[in-house]
C-alpha cells in the first residue's frame, strides 16, 4: 500500500506540472505503475472543481490546463494524486474524476486528458517556465526554488506542446468517459 502524505512533498502553487514531475521521482513510487495526466481542451479553459485556489464552497476554478498524477496501488487500485485538490490525498481515481470533473459541468467544456506513463513524463518534460511570465517579463506567480525540468538541456520545451490537444503524442488522449474507464481498469497496467 502506498503511503505518501501531502505535507512531505515539494509544492509550488500554480506549477502543477512541476509538482507532479517531482512527485513521480519519489523513491516510494519506483516500483509502481505511474502516469501523469494533463487536462486541457481546445479553448484552454478547463473547469476544475475542489481546487484549493477555487471559489469557496465547491472549489470551482478555470485553469488553462491542470496536471495530476495517477499511481497504481496493488491494494487500492488507481489513485489520483492532486496537490492542488481539497479532496483526500490520494483519492481513488474514479471518485476523484466524479468530484473534480463532474459530467454535467464538463459536457460544454469537453476536457481532454493526456495520459502519459510516469517515466516518459519524468524524462521528457522540459519547461522554461515562460508560460508563467507576463509580456513585461515579470512572474504571474513566483517560480519554484528548484531548477525547471530539463533546465540546461538545450532542448526545446515540451510542456506547451503536451498541453496542446492538437498534438497526438506523447501518451494517449482520452475524453471523460474513456478516462473513467481507465480509472476502472486493471491497476497494474
Amino acid at each position: 500500500m502506498i503511503n505518501i502524505v501531502r505535507a512531505g512533498l515539494d509544492y509550488q502553487a500554480f506549477y502543477c506540472e512541476e509538482n507532479v514531475w517531482r512527485l513521480l521521482a519519489r523513491p516510494a513510487l519506483h516500483d509502481c505503475a505511474t502516469w501523469c495526466v494533463i487536462v486541457s481542451n481546445k479553448a484552454r479553459d478547463v473547469v476544475v472543481m475542489r481546487q484549493s485556489a477555487g471559489r469557496p464552497v465547491d472549489g470551482l476554478i478555470h485553469w488553462d490546463y491542470h496536471v495530476f498524477a495517477v499511481v497504481a496501488d496493488p491494494v487500492q487500485g488507481r489513485l489520483a494524486f492532486d496537490l492542488d485538490s481539497e479532496l483526500p490525498f490520494p483519492s481513488p481515481l474514479g471518485r476523484y474524476l466524479v468530484d473534480t470533473f463532474p459530467a454535467d459541468v464538463q459536457r460544454r467544456i469537453a476536457p481532454r486528458f493526456r495520459v502519459i506513463k510516469g517515466e516518459e513524463y519524468r524524462t521528457g518534460l522540459i519547461s522554461d517556465r515562460s508560460h508563467m511570465r507576463r509580456p513585461d517579463g515579470s512572474w504571474i506567480a513566483p517560480p519554484p526554488p528548484w531548477p525547471a525540468p530539463g533546465a540546461g538541456s538545450g532542448a526545446p520545451g515540451s510542456l506547451m506542446d503536451w498541453i496542446d490537444i492538437g498534438h497526438r503524442f506523447p501518451g494517449a488522449l482520452y475524453d471523460l468517459a474513456r478516462m473513467s474507464a481507465f480509472a476502472a481498469s486493471d491497476a497494474g497496467s
